[in-house]
């Protein structure tokens, strides 16, 4: 082959590969804006993710990089982009974090976090989406990060927009939820449990069982966060019912197994019907009623442990001390015996 034919082959790649990148950034625009107008409440988002809202549409199209992808999409220090108080990860694998480090460290930085401008400290920006490459560049020493900026959102809707893109690569976890909404809740960012349901289209039963999880033992709590995605609702419900029924070391080994891909959501259900079938021990113990002339005034109950349990139902006042004065003497006179008997 000639060298100017490998030249024209050359040139055609490059320009292949720059319009194939070209369109994967359209498509990743699209992505985004369609995701920020979801967060936006915009019943509309789907069918037209990229047409200019007319006057009377009720919500606005988020305003992103132009078709040259220049206008809004640049690199800044990393000191200068905070973590967003709203994202909807809380929980992140040590693991993929040194995974996704090795490829930036290969290929570079392909993809744009997002951030929107921090109005409470001019020059800042807060992370509405990307921490772990955040975390991947910070691990391999680099101070820059690529970027792609937004108009500013408010609390709930940046905490959508986060929880839209991890839904969509199946990132996000139901203890993450959990996490996510207990502290919206206690902001007051979510009003309710009602609110939830509302504002993320989901049902009471889903919330209320996802938030059911912080339920369990701080010690559970702990090995269930070291592999989120372990534990989903059905699992969270069986440890639930386990907790009742386990000292908490022996609910702590049954997490770890589960965290191990060890025990299954089936055996989990079995150990628990299992331990709902057990019987009960019942304390054994004897009975005698006390008599206060022809009235029963209450009962004595011997128990096979050795205690003595007395009841009386409104026993005179000098009947009560007498009989607190004859136990006390009962208990002075038998260990006086037992010392005479040594």
């Amino acid at each position: 082959m000639t060298k100017s034919k490998n030249d024209r082959f050359a040139k055609l790649g490059a320009s292949i590969v720059k319009q194939a990148s070209a369109s994967q950034d359209r498509f990743a625009r699209a992505d985004i804006t369609m995701a920020i107008a979801a967060s936006k409440g915009d019943p509309d988002h789907i069918a037209t993710p990229l047409v200019p809202r007319t006057e009377s549409s009720h919500v606005e199209t988020p305003r992103l990089p132009a078709a040259d992808g220049e206008s809004r999409l640049r690199t800044l220090e990393i000191a200068k982009v905070k973590d967003h108080p709203r994202n909807a990860r809380k929980l992140y694998d040590p693991s993929r974090i040194d995974s996704m480090a090795k490829t930036i460290a290969r290929d570079g930085q392909k993809v744009p976090v997002i951030v929107m401008a921090d109005a409470s400290e001019p020059g800042t920006y807060l992370l509405l989406e990307g921490r772990y490459r955040k975390r991947s560049l910070l691990s391999l020493g680099r101070t820059t990060i690529l970027t792609l900026e937004v108009d500013e959102l408010d609390d709930l809707e940046a905490y959508r927009l986060s929880l839209l893109l991890n839904e969509e690569r199946n990132d996000q976890t139901d203890l993450d939820n959990a996490l996510s909404w207990k502290e919206m809740l206690d902001d007051k960012v979510f009003t309710s449990q009602r609110h939830i349901c509302e504002q993320l289209g989901l049902s009471e039963a889903n919330v209320s069982k996802t938030l059911a999880l912080l339920e369990l033992q701080d010690s559970v709590m702990a090995v269930m966060k070291t592999n989120p995605s372990a534990f989903g609702l059905r699992i969270g419900y069986e440890l639930r019912m386990l907790s009742k029924q386990l000292s908490e070391a022996e609910l702590e080994t049954v997490v770890m197994k589960v965290s191990d891909g060890i025990m299954t959501v089936v055996e989990l259900e079995a150990l628990r019907v299992k331990r709902e079938r057990k019987p009960t021990h019942r304390e054994r113990s004897r009975g005698y009623a006390l008599h206060f002339g022809d009235a029963k005034l209450g009962t004595m109950r011997e128990f096979d442990d050795g205690r003595l349990k007395i009841e009386l139902g409104g026993a005179p006042e000098l009947l009560r001390e007498a009989i607190k004065q004859a136990v006390q003497k009962a208990i002075t006179d038998h260990s006086k015996f037992t010392e005479n008997q040594d």
